[in-house]
């Protein structure tokens, strides 16, 4: 079988990794497709494997394998600087999130022991992508840095709000955090390739839609006991009228405040962030629901939710960063508004960018 003739390969140097990342490889091929090996220098220097992937019509390519036992996102750009334009399939027991769309944004295929895989050819014809794990079923100290939490939020704010360069006292300052803090979650984000950083100096670029995406799989406004859901019975389009008279503090996030930026769709979810929610949901006539609800009502997870806010036709609305991280983690075409909202946040960072 594909499999067995896998176990068999004279693999070399990192020779365990690469047979049983092969080996899920393999294992999503189509039928009538194979997968042979050498070993062997190439250019003048030594590959863990070149694979020659051979098609029903017995065309084949080849494919050169580079194993990394650990790969850090920032590294990636060494590994492409060794091969330049050669083939090149890059294996690891892990990669995170953020080293797979590092990938793709380079055009490299990659595969893990956890099953994430993306492999392009084109001669023969033959694309393959599968979804492994997100996070690290083996995590080092080094791969347990969380963002959930007030803390973190408030930094990937201050990341992305503001124009580097800066240095980490004074990002500690703005996101108020200890400036202990802000150096371990910076070096983590520096591996990350989300933030970039001289040796000891200062930051001096953000990749803000990447530390977007990475903060939305561990942040959700929709938390257990901050949230309750509403229907306004009369549409949402009748409550921004009811908004821009309100005297207690407030603030508009998802579908409705995106739409002031960039309108993808007529507005099905009004996200509205309160320090009293009873009192709001009286205030805008809103009826408990579960099902059928139109309205969701969210204690702030930190007070960074009122910060570097604006107005838009007399409604008060996020900031644009956490429009998109709230869209990122909500329900339906939530995901797509954001995609929608941060094409627009490239084209105007000297709008909302300070």
């Amino acid at each position: 079988t594909l499999l067995s003739i896998v176990d068999n390969m004279p693999f070399s140097g990192n020779s365990n990794l690469v047979r049983d990342v092969v080996k899920q490889l393999a294992s999503k091929l189509p039928p009538g497709w194979r997968i042979t090996s050498t070993t062997r220098r190439l250019r003048g220097r030594p590959v863990d494997v070149v694979l020659r992937i051979r098609g029903p019509a017995s065309n084949s390519a080849s494919i050169l394998v580079e194993a990394k036992h650990r790969l850090e996102p920032r590294d990636l750009d060494q590994v492409t600087a060794a091969v330049r334009d050669l083939p090149l399939l890059v294996v690891a027991p892990f990669l995170s999130a953020s080293a797979r769309d590092r990938l793709k944004t380079l055009g490299l295929n990659y595969a893990d022991l956890t099953g994430n895989i993306r492999l392009g050819i084109s001669k023969p014809g033959l694309y393959v992508e599968t979804r492994g794990a997100d996070k690290n079923p083996e995590p080092t100290v080094r791969d347990r840095r969380s963002l959930k939490g007030a803390k973190a939020g408030r930094l990937i704010r201050a990341l992305c709000d503001f124009r580097p360069p800066f240095g980490l006292r004074e990002l500690a300052k703005r996101a108020v955090v200890d400036a202990g803090y802000a150096s371990r979650i910076v070096d983590y984000l520096d591996r990350e390739a989300l933030v970039g950083r001289k040796p000891r100096g200062p930051i001096t670029s953000t990749d803000w839609t990447g530390l977007l995406r990475r903060w939305s799989q561990e942040y959700s406004p929709f938390q257990r006991g901050r949230t309750r859901w509403y229907l306004a019975a009369r549409g949402i389009a009748q409550l921004a009228d009811k908004l821009q008279t309100l005297s207690a503090r407030y603030v508009v996030s998802g579908s409705l405040a995106a739409a002031h930026f960039a309108p993808v769709a007529p507005t099905r979810l009004l996200l509205c962030y309160t320090d009293d929610i009873p009192n709001l949901a009286q205030a805008l006539d809103l009826r408990p629901a579960d099902a059928g609800s139109n309205v969701a009502l969210v204690t702030p997870f930190d007070p960074v939710v009122y910060e570097r806010t604006s107005q838009r036709k007399g409604t008060t609305v996020a900031a644009p960063s956490q429009i998109a991280a709230d869209l990122l983690t909500s329900p339906g075409r939530g995901p797509n508004e954001a995609e929608a909202l941060m094409e627009w946040m490239r084209e105007n960072e000297h709008a909302w960018r300070t």
